[in-house]
């Protein structure tokens, strides 16, 4: 999705050479902006020939630093907080989940309209129901005349 040049902007970013507003690509800001977004940023210079492993496992590694001294401050602070850490995602496995979520609910799309339909099937039927007394004591009030009795 990126340059090699914008692999290496970003990094230099994340390892705390250079502020935000310095990147060029607005996209690439955005990305770098969140925490879930910043592990694909990293699957993908993991696949990127140009840019060595050691220096994205540094940068890794200098961030979670960060993020535990975050976290227990924040623990500190806070009585019921827990934090939330995202777990390393390559790209490869989140387009493999992605499709796998897309198929799986194209396949069930059908059993949740199958689904609903009782639900509504459900609905009227309750409402008959609860309809019925006051169907019964209209119908049971009427004269032959097809006034209703007062």
């Amino acid at each position: 999705m990126f340059s090699p040049q914008e692999h290496q902007q970003g990094l230099t970013y994340l390892s705390g050479q250079l502020s935000l507003d310095q990147l060029e690509n607005h996209h690439l800001q955005r990305v770098l902006k969140h925490d879930g977004t910043k592990q694909l940023f990293f699957g993908e210079c993991k696949a990127d020939p140009m840019v060595k492993n050691s220096q994205i496992e540094k940068i890794q590694k200098q961030l979670k630093e960060q993020q535990a001294k975050d976290d227990q401050y924040r623990k500190s602070q806070l009585a019921h907080y827990q934090p939330l850490n995202y777990k390393p995602v390559s790209p490869e496995y989140y387009l493999k989940t992605a499709f796998s979520d897309a198929i799986m609910a194209a396949l069930y799309a059908r059993d949740e309209d199958y689904q609903r339909q009782r639900q509504a099937q459900g609905l009227k039927e309750a409402e008959w129901e609860m309809t019925k007394k006051q169907r019964q004591h209209q119908t049971r009030n009427r004269h032959e005349d097809g006034g209703m009795h007062l």
